[in-house]
């Protein structure tokens, strides 16, 4: 009788026999490529590794404004994954216009290309065509996040690697050129840092139109081009689907920069613009989202401009002054917000009398105050600068905890600053024992804030450390997790 030697039993065979534990442990370490080729091994490893598979790369996943990412959004869409994509991202990544000919023939006839096809994708208006495509088909769409950087969660792939938005690595391999976010782009024609809010525009008309109801829009900027005035324009022809978007929204995070049409006008016809025009469409738009349970305002310019506090103004709904109430008979929308828990202000510079009134507004039902980067004004441009520096948070942070109904549960300051009245240079605030951020999670929020007051100090210039660096450059209210592959 032959002897039989035992067939060994394939590679994959084997694999299919760990127990789910083990295996997930396995893929757990793996780069994305060979994650990839682990579950192709095999169907039964495919359906094994499916949940964690999609909570990882296809619950949130960005994408940006060219054809081969947009279709991939399309194609996503109408998949099995459509119903665990809750969160999309559009990256404005962009091909800048300041670039020199490339040496390689081949690099540059394909660049030329892409321009030219993004052209057209833009001016045909097939962008938002496929966005509202895209969203029709997403049923559990939560939040669409536009941001102008990559975070570096991917840590499956290395401690530098990036979420990219999906088909960036494709551009950068056929053309050498690294897609940027400066939000200068070849169409802007004069009108500089339009990018963002040609997104913006475009993001909120697709999913209008789609009759999509996420439940937050987040605009997330590390750069000073927040969105301007323009972006948050409703046409008439516009208003009988986006107006139900906005009335439905819970969550609305917002980089804006209200300096348009104001840079070359002075102190004096800034203030009567901005107060004989009641009619800006930050305004109108804001006007209908009467249902937000979370407002993040982030200036991103941090001049001081007028805009910006006559906006606050109007946001508090301050009919103290004669000049408000005029306004008001001549048919200025109105804001409530009588469902706000969170509210976020960061970038801005502002005084403290405005600050408090803003939070005394929405106190009934506010749970949660985060400050970032908020540089406060002290004093009067006509009166001399004192020799020695009082700290004025020191006082806000008195007259917050006397503020009728404000119950907090949640109190986070971060990166404070304070200046004088007319003076562009400040000054950081700090805690001692806490550093440049303090943070509350509790109902006894009164008594952190009592603890915290002998603590601040005056932070000068030259005793700056890196933390304001490393902090300053992320937005304190928003999710930074994971955005999905990039290919």
């Amino acid at each position: 009788m032959a002897n039989t030697l035992p067939t060994a039993l394939p590679g994959t065979c084997l694999v299919q026999k760990f127990p789910l534990e083990v295996l997930l442990r396995i893929s757990y370490y793996l780069p994305t490529p060979d994650l990839g080729r682990l579950r192709l091994t095999s169907r039964s490893i495919e359906q094994s590794l499916y949940t964690t598979f999609v909570n990882e790369f296809f619950t949130r996943k960005q994408f940006m404004i060219t054809q081969e990412s947009l279709q991939a959004l399309i194609d996503i869409s109408k998949s099995r994954l459509s119903q665990h994509l809750r969160f999309v991202h559009i990256g404005l990544d962009c091909l800048s216009s300041d670039r020199t000919r490339l040496s390689d023939e081949e690099k540059e006839d394909r660049f030329r290309k892409r321009c030219a096809n993004n052209f057209a994708l833009w001016y045909t208006g097939h962008h938002r065509d496929m966005m509202v495509e895209a969203f029709r088909n997403l049923k559990n769409l939560e939040d669409v996040v536009i941001r102008d950087f990559n975070m570096r969660h991917r840590s499956r792939d290395g401690p530098d690697a990036e979420w990219h938005s999906y088909g960036y690595t494709t551009v950068f391999n056929e053309t050498g050129v690294k897609m940027t976010h400066n939000g200068s782009t070849m169409w802007d024609a004069g009108f500089p840092y339009r990018y963002p809010s040609q997104v913006f525009a475009a993001v909120i008309y697709a999913l209008g139109i789609a009759q999509a109801r996420p439940r937050g829009i987040k605009v997330m900027s590390t750069r000073p081009k927040g969105l301007r005035d323009f972006a948050f324009s409703i046409p008439d022809f516009l208003q009988p689907s986006v107006v139900p978007l906005l009335e439905g929204l819970e969550k609305l995070h917002l980089c804006i920069d209200l300096e348009w049409r104001c840079l070359n006008m002075g102190h004096d016809e800034l203030i009567y613009w901005f107060e004989s025009a009641p009619h800006l469409f930050i305004r109108k738009f804001l006007s209908h989202t009467t249902n937000l349970k979370s407002l993040s305002i982030n200036e991103t310019t941090l001049c001081e401009f007028v805009g910006l506090p006559v906006f606050l103004d109007w946001v508090v709904g301050d009919l103290d002054s004669q000049a408000s109430t005029d306004r008001t008979k001549q048919g200025d929308v109105v804001i409530s917000l009588p469902r706000l828990e969170k509210l976020s202000l960061g970038t801005m510079r502002i005084d403290a009398p405005r600050l408090l009134k803003i939070v005394r507004k929405f106190a009934p039902s506010l749970k949660s105050l985060k400050l970032w980067k908020v540089n406060m004004i002290g004093g009067q441009e006509t009166q001399p600068e004192p020799e020695s520096q009082e700290i004025y948070w020191d006082s806000f942070l008195e007259k917050l905890t006397e503020i009728p109904g404000l119950d907090l549960k949640h109190f986070k300051v971060s990166m404070l600053k304070q200046c004088w009245c007319g003076r562009y240079d400040s000054i950081p605030i700090s805690f001692r024992g806490y550093g440049a951020v303090c943070e509350y999670v509790g109902s006894d929020w009164k008594r952190f804030i009592g603890e915290i007051r002998p603590l601040s100090h005056l932070k000068w210039l030259e005793d700056k450390d890196t933390t304001d660096d490393e902090e300053g450059s992320r937005m304190p209210d928003d999710e930074d997790d994971s955005t999905g592959d990039d290919e």
